[in-house]
């Protein structure tokens, strides 16, 4: 029997396209499904699940993601902010990613939760100055502490069964 490398290769990198653009959507119909709850969202949780197994690849969900909501609610200030913040959770998650903590990624979850306005801010110092930026970030804080809240919670609860499970079915389909 001859096995073809190339064509294995080629097929491999397919098949993770193919998981990386299907994470993307579930983020998106996560966020959409969630979006009764204020700031309660499985993005962050499920960017540090694909972060965790594909690295730096992991940025195709997020821009997959971005660009599901952007195409859903339009463009706005908001959609600058999603080009970047998720981006840094990847980015958070890189140098942990060999850690398999539930305790690590619930602080880190956490943390951005809180973080997240405070990230968000940025197009609001360029437009608006210095208060502009500080006003955001104060006026964001009710909505910063329900989503470090729900990061927490979520994450304490979800990671090591859908780790597990993610694992299992990506043994599974990228032997």
């Amino acid at each position: 029997m001859v096995i073809n490398l190339k064509s294995q290769t080629r097929r491999l990198k397919l098949v993770e396209l193919l998981i990386l653009v299907l994470m993307g959507v579930l983020m998106y119909v996560s966020q959409v499904i969630m979006a009764p709850l204020t700031n309660i969202e499985l993005v962050s949780f499920l960017i540090i699940i694909v972060a965790r197994r594909f690295g730096v690849k992991s940025l195709i969900s997020v821009y997959i993601f971005a660009f599901l909501e952007i195409m859903t609610y339009g463009f706005h200030i908001w959609s600058i902010n999603y080009l970047y913040v998720w981006a840094i959770l990847v980015l958070i998650v890189l140098p942990l990613r060999k850690i398999d903590n539930v305790f690590l990624y619930t602080v880190v979850s956490g943390i951005f939760g809180i973080a997240f306005g405070t990230l968000c801010s940025i197009p609001y110092f360029v437009m608006g100055g210095f208060s502009m930026g500080v006003a955001y970030i104060i006026s964001g804080f009710s909505f910063d502490i329900p989503h470090c809240v729900g990061n927490i919670v979520l994450t304490a609860i979800l990671y090591i069964p859908i780790t597990k499970a993610f694992s299992y079915i990506l043994n599974k389909t990228l032997k």
